[in-house]
């Protein structure tokens, strides 16, 4: 992202009417501080830039408190300042729209990622995790270690996230435990018949075509974006599978 252009700029990058209150708060300190997480911000120097017209929302100061349970910012010694942090700005990125190309392509409800193209597809999810403002459901097959630094850590932490898997491999019944020291609302069940693949993103759903540990390594990944009632129908039978599973 460029954190040098000015406010009204470097909003733009960003996906505004999807965000969160917390996010807005911390995209206009990483304007002000020009994205350095060394540099003190004040939460007056938010207030004082907060545009309504361009944040479609007033200033609230709970977005600070938000912000900071999120991880997204540290308090400073100095009264009323605070950091940005690494967790903070890596999030901004992950919420700006993916860069215009040919290796992911958008046809109405149709996503289709091209054959190895490994990295754009979890640019895809982490910028759909990224935008979570409840909660998380996944449904995937097959699961590993990779799937928490790939896309798991982008989910803001007030987040309420549920795997649920078939099969598990590498260290990933390890990670686990220590995912779950920092995302106290984090669960894994395991369903050994599940099949097919799906996401829930608070009032989103979409059915993917590879689990998420290959989606787009040796063949081209297929997403489908589903509309409001036929995700009402997944999630209602999320639920029915997770009361199943072990």
């Amino acid at each position: 992202m460029n954190y040098a252009q000015n406010l009204k700029a470097f909003l733009k990058q960003l996906p505004l009417r999807t965000m969160s209150g917390q996010q807005k708060f911390v995209s206009v300190a990483a304007s002000h501080c020009k994205g350095d997480l060394t540099a003190e911000i004040g939460t007056h120097d938010v207030q004082k830039h907060w545009r309504k017209t361009l944040l479609g929302i007033k200033y609230n100061p709970a977005f600070y408190d938000r912000a900071q349970t999120a991880g997204w910012v540290d308090p400073s010694p100095g009264r009323g300042k605070f950091l940005l942090t690494q967790s903070g700005l890596e999030n901004l990125e992950a919420l700006a729209p993916e860069l215009a190309g040919g290796d992911l392509k958008k046809s109405g409800a149709l996503i289709i990622v091209n054959r190895k193209a490994t990295h754009t597809f979890d640019k895809f999810l982490r910028q759909l995790f990224a935008s979570a403002q409840k909660q998380v459901f996944i449904a995937d097959s097959y699961v590993d270690e990779t799937i928490f630094d790939n896309v798991l850590d982008r989910i803001p932490q007030t987040n309420l996230i549920k795997l649920m898997y078939a099969h598990s491999q590498g260290t990933f019944d390890a990670r686990v435990a220590r995912f779950a020291k920092q995302y106290p609302k984090f669960y894994t069940k395991k369903f050994k018949q599940l099949h097919d693949r799906f996401i829930i993103v608070d009032d989103a759903a979409y059915v993917i075509g590879p689990s998420l540990k290959d989606a787009a390594l040796n063949s081209p990944a297929l997403v489908v974006v589903l509309g409001a009632k036929e995700k009402r129908s997944l999630e209602a039978f999320f639920n029915e599978l997770w009361t199943k599973a072990e």
